[in-house]
């Protein structure tokens, strides 16, 4: 009896907790209780898809826009994007420097990024192309490590890149734009 009993309240249990709905998460605005979210570059919204482009040489002259999406809790501040160039520690190649504008909606947090046009050279094999973003960079001049991508604590930053490979001008992974 005690067995069957269990049974009935184990079968019963599922549509006990449907009537019972969980609180669902609301879409978060901006903060204001003084704390720090960090922007977040979404891969899967990068522009070209692939990381690694292959550029055939015979291109004249081969031209990529470069862009993402990033996700950004806090939809009042502002959020920076720099793009960087073969970039070295020592002397970094800085190719734009823009902002990255809400959508207007407190309850949206996707930013695109202003899209950079880029013309790779066949100066080396390949060209490396970067976009790191924050909410909070130190200034071009500081000298922080790593320089022009640093930012203060506890301020973070995010980044996402590309790699454009050289490919000879009949290679069918290759192409212009």
């Amino acid at each position: 009896m005690r067995r069957a009993a269990l049974l009935a309240a184990l079968a019963a249990l599922p549509l006990a907790l449907a009537a019972c709905p969980l609180p669902q998460p609301l879409a978060e605005v901006a903060r204001t209780d003084g704390g720090v979210s960090t922007p977040i570059i979404l891969p899967e919204t990068a522009v070209p898809t692939e990381t690694t482009v292959f550029v055939r040489t015979n291109c004249n002259p081969p031209q990529f826009t470069l862009t993402a999406t990033v996700s950004d809790l806090d939809t009042d501040e502002f959020v920076e994007a720099r793009w960087f160039l073969d970039w070295n520690p020592n002397t970094p190649t800085l190719l734009a420097d823009t902002a990255v504008p809400a959508s207007g909606d407190p309850n949206d947090p996707l930013r695109p990024i202003p899209p950079l046009v880029f013309q790779p050279q066949a100066t080396a094999p390949q060209h490396v192309v970067e976009v790191v973003v924050s909410n909070n960079f130190l200034a071009t001049s500081d000298g922080t490590q790593p320089f022009q991508r640093a930012a203060p604590p506890p301020f973070q930053t995010h980044s996402y890149l590309w790699v454009f490979q050289f490919v000879g001008p009949t290679d069918s992974r290759g192409r212009c734009q």
